[in-house]
């Protein structure tokens, strides 16, 4: 008995892995062939379909942040159908296409079951119109030129011109909002060299910022306007680059002017 006993064991066990050892050999055969692979899409097609006949299908779209970026292009972009599995919708994959729209920034989309697919947009914003080798683009906040603008629907944005202009921008502009009313005078941002500016104020006078310590200079620059008439026609250029003296270029008509007046005090 002992031993018929343990001749069924063994058997069993034998059994168990003959039909193990099968089981593998038909799984992987099916996976080589394409048959398990078709088999698990059905299944999950089988899964999605219950799930939206059970009421978690798209019926509503929800969308904020949006300014610029056109409805209907948004809505080919997103790629989604109304009244499909909500389950089934590629989240990542929307995010990805969003974000390549030229006035987004950056994208979230998520699901709000059971039924509403929820669309979060962040805009780049209009900074300034940058003229490069005589074109005109519209730059944003970070510097980025979008694609996607007409630099004629922005006009009235601040013109900065040059190599390395746009990732400078926003700093200047900051600095520049510390006296408004000098700021007014400003038509132009010229980078030089791509690491200081030189401005161009109404009147064709050029102000020459130094490298370094552009904020101070601004400063000086604006409580030189308001306590002397340092914008008057006879000014050229204002040259702030030396941190120990404000240089100021005369118009050749206002050195002419000055070469031609006598000296004061008597002849000899």
């Amino acid at each position: 008995m002992r031993i018929l006993s343990r001749r069924t064991g063994r058997l069993g066990r034998l059994c168990r892995l003959g039909t193990a050892v099968l089981a593998a050999a038909g799984l992987s055969a099916a996976w080589a062939t394409g048959a398990l692979e078709e088999t698990w899409s059905d299944a999950r097609q089988a899964v999605l379909e219950s799930s939206r006949e059970a009421g978690f299908r798209v019926s509503r779209v929800l969308v904020s942040g949006r300014e610029k970026t056109d409805r209907q292009t948004l809505i080919g972009t997103l790629g989604i159908d109304i009244g499909e599995a909500i389950l089934a919708f590629d989240l990542e994959a929307a995010r990805d296409r969003l974000s390549a729209l030229p006035w987004v920034r950056d994208a979230t989309v998520r699901r709000r079951l059971p039924d509403a697919i929820v669309v979060e947009l962040v805009e780049r914003r209009p900074l300034a119109l940058w003229q490069s080798q005589g074109e005109l683009f519209v730059i944003d906040t970070g510097g980025a030129v979008i694609s996607g603008a007409d630099a004629g629907d922005h006009e009235d944005l601040f013109l900065v011109v040059g190599a390395g202009a746009p990732p400078a921008a926003a700093e200047l502009l900051a600095v520049m909002r510390e006296a408004p009313g000098l700021a007014e005078r400003v038509m132009a941002g010229i980078r030089v060299g791509e690491r200081r500016w030189k401005l161009r104020l109404a009147g064709g006078i050029d102000v020459h910022l130094p490298e370094d310590g552009l904020r101070e200079a601004w400063r000086t620059l604006a409580e030189l306007e308001r306590g002397h008439d340092l914008f008057s026609r006879d000014v050229a250029a204002i040259d702030l680059r030396l941190s120990d003296r404000l240089v100021v270029r005369l118009t050749p008509e206002a050195r002419e002017r000055l070469e031609e007046e006598p000296a004061e005090g008597e002849e000899t």
